[in-house]
Parts: structure tokens; C-alpha cells; sequence
């Protein structure tokens, strides 16, 4: 077993998944998100690619598009089960479960994308106010008010 109690695996959201290996109460640390630290903005790289740089508070960001960062296969959800949260005591952030997870649950969180960069990156969460690109909850209303006016009009 997984000493995190966690495993990556195929997901129904998109590629690989994070999922549970065992339960986890809210406000529990499930997995750190590791990598370099950067103190400017990443390079944006070519619309569509992989994305794992976070900012973890202003003006510091991880990039966790290493392999070993326990953390990386965990998927965006417009209905997270957890967040990612920034321990300044430890310099660390830590996805912690929102939610009561059972074992075999996949871990998803909010990317918490701008509208700009959502359009490149499409969402298939499934949830029933998905708004079908990794867009931030606060911004999700502003996103639905964009496609609903640049629809075509009959």
C-alpha cells in the first residue's frame, strides 16, 4: 500500500487520476504538491499542453510537472473534493480533502484558471454546472456570460 494512501490510475476525467487508497475526514492533507520553485510567472508554453505550475501564493509558484510530485495526476473538477492549501509554517502546499473521501474516490480540485487561459483548456469533469473549460469558481459566472454572448445569433 501507498504510505501517502493515495495512487495514480486511469481516470474518467481525463488521462491519469488521483485516487484514495483509504479514507480521508475534511481537512485532512491527503498529498504535498512539490516541485521547483519559481518567482516569476511561468512561460505559458503551447495552448492544449499539460499544465502543473501553481501559484501557491503571490509571487511564488511550483512548477510540479516532475514525475515525482505525488500530487500531479490529480484532476480539475468544477465539484472539487479538495483544494490545494498553501502551510506557511512549513513552506509547503498540501492538497486536503473538503470532504469526507471514501477509498477508491478520485481527488480532484479547482485549477483555478483565468478565463483567458480556460480557453485553451477544455473540462470534463462531468459535473452538472460543469461550464465545459478549467475555469475558477469565481469566474465561472463571468465564463457562462461570454459564451452566451458570443453565440451566433439566428
Amino acid at each position: 500500500m501507498n504510505p501517502a494512501g493515495v495512487e495514480s490510475r486511469p481516470s474518467p476525467i481525463a488521462g491519469d487520476g488521483l485516487f484514495t487508497l483509504r479514507a480521508f475526514t475534511p481537512g485532512e492533507r491527503i498529498v504535498p504538491y512539490t516541485g521547483r520553485r519559481l518567482n516569476q510567472p511561468p512561460d505559458p508554453g503551447r495552448p492544449g499542453a499539460p499544465t502543473y505550475t501553481l501559484e501557491i501564493q503571490p509571487g511564488c509558484w511550483v512548477d510540479g510537472d516532475d514525475p515525482t510530485n505525488p500530487a500531479r495526476p490529480a484532476n480539475h473538477s468544477c465539484q472539487p473534493n479538495a483544494e490545494l492549501a498553501y502551510d506557511p509554517a512549513t513552506d509547503v502546499a498540501w492538497l486536503t480533502a473538503r470532504l469526507p473521501l471514501a477509498a477508491g474516490t478520485e481527488i480532484t480540485f479547482d485549477y483555478g484558471f483565468t478565463v483567458a487561459e480556460s480557453l485553451f483548456h477544455p473540462c470534463r469533469c462531468g459535473a452538472p454546472d460543469c461550464v465545459g473549460r478549467i475555469v475558477a469558481a469565481p469566474l465561472r459566472g463571468a465564463f457562462r456570460r461570454h459564451r452566451r454572448f458570443s453565440r451566433p445569433r439566428d
